[in-house]
């Protein structure tokens, strides 16, 4: 099995009680790509948002609302990090409200930390992820004995929290790595229809105040940035990939910039106008596919959907990526080369992507695949499919795949159940 520089944090594994259909879920996730398979309903969704979970763990105390009903369920998480070489282990219960979305809130929870590796002992840290964040920011804007005080944050003996100075640097590096954990669902891009056919900056740059940045919108807002970056390094790589040298999805992308103003009237004590003079700029984003000049509501569901997750693939500093189907509205050619780009990006990023396709596992390795099932009795469950597998089965297998096919066509003949 492949591993990970040293000084990267991933999870290693996580185990899910009581969780939509993951009853008492366990699986180790492998260090770069994880790729679930099994039936609809199974559950493999159920994982992706449990550790996304993880992350809303995070934002738990500044969620803009509180639910006046009561929580929907209570889970349990235990979660086995790897920070440089060492483990580090959460244990959470976790209070949730799910809301007319399908989206967990988390109303309240319980968290402890277990860091033989880094303190020598077993004794249990009570530190929330939601605080870490707090204190990491704090450190970068320099108001951490304000946030202390404010917390009563105490490194050492006879504190609200207790957190020996030893943790201080691995938590950091977990914080960091679920809070730049992105998520693609697999209907998340698929209309382009969705897109705007233009959108306003401030002159300097920032978005046109008072009208936020969602979906497609923000999508096109991080192209643009990206483009026009005086560090272009991203761009160009992603570039490289999707046009004429790589996959070939446009020959060009391009960006008009239209200078425009708007007066802005604000009314002073004694009746008082104010004009205040707005410049902006109007930004027509173009897509060049052989001689036509194409809106990005022009493009093909397949085409849109691609160029969007490799951008983030490709430009995003996220380590910990999970991916809903990415087989959804694109043709297997195109596919077979997404999967491999996938690969080579999980050499960096730990990638989790759930799939449907016996193609995707066309182009993978047998180590990388979970079979997940789903029972009446045991809810969701998840292993390796060398785990899976009998001696026989497993023997089978290897025979199959040295003289006959690929993983695909095995899954596709009803090999891996």
């Amino acid at each position: 099995m492949a591993h990970k520089k040293g000084t990267q944090t991933m999870i290693s594994k996580i185990s899910v009680k009581d969780y939509r259909s993951c009853l008492n879920t366990t699986f180790e996730l492998h260090p770069n790509l994880s790729v679930l398979i099994g039936p609809n309903s199974a559950g493999k969704t159920n994982i992706l948002y449990a550790l996304l979970l993880l992350k809303r763990l995070i934002d738990e105390e500044n969620y803009p609302y509180h639910p006046t009903e009561k929580p929907t369920g209570q889970c349990m998480l235990k979660v086995w990090f790897d920070v440089g070489g060492k483990k580090i282990f959460l244990n959470a219960i976790v209070d949730i409200f799910t809301d007319d979305g399908n989206n967990d809130v988390v109303v309240s929870s319980n968290q402890y930390w277990t860091a033989k590796d880094f303190t020598g002992n077993q004794k249990q840290i009570r530190f929330p992820l939601s605080m870490v964040r707090e204190f990491v920011w704090a450190k970068e804007h320099d108001r951490v004995g304000r946030v202390m005080r404010r917390r009563r944050y105490v490194f050492g003996p006879g504190s609200r929290f207790e957190v020996p100075n030893k943790v201080i640097k691995p938590l950091t590096a977990i914080v960091n790595t679920l809070w730049e954990m992105r998520y693609y669902s697999a209907s998340q891009f698929t209309t382009p229809a969705d897109c705007p056919v233009s959108f306003e900056i401030e002159k300097e740059g920032k978005y046109r105040r008072g009208i936020g940045l969602r979906r497609h919108a923000k999508f096109l807002f991080d192209l643009y940035t990206s483009w026009k970056s005086a560090e272009a390094n991203a761009y160009s790589q992603f570039f490289e990939i999707v046009g004429p040298k790589g996959i070939g999805l446009v020959d060009d992308i391009i960006f008009k910039e239209i200078p425009t103003s708007s007066i802005d009237y604000s009314v002073r004590s004694g009746g008082r106008v104010i004009q205040n003079k707005r410049e902006k700029i109007l930004i027509v984003p173009q897509f060049r596919i052989a001689k036509n000049e194409l809106s990005p509501s022009q493009l093909s569901e397949g085409t849109f959907k691609t160029i969007t997750l490799l951008f983030y693939l490709v430009t995003e500093a996220s380590r910990l990526l999970l991916i809903e189907e990415p087989e959804v509205c694109v043709h297997q050619g195109l596919l077979s080369s997404i999967i491999e780009l996938i690969k080579t990006y999980s050499v960096d990023k730990q990638i989790v992507v759930s799939t449907h396709s016996d193609f995707v596992l066309d182009e993978v390795d047998p180590e990388n695949v979970y079979r997940v099932t789903k029972s009446p009795d045991t809810g969701t469950n998840v292993a390796h499919i060398t785990k899976a597998m009998s001696r026989r089965e497993l023997s089978a297998l290897h025979h199959y795949l040295e003289t006959e096919g690929n993983l695909g066509e095995y899954w596709r003949h009803g090999g891996l159940g």
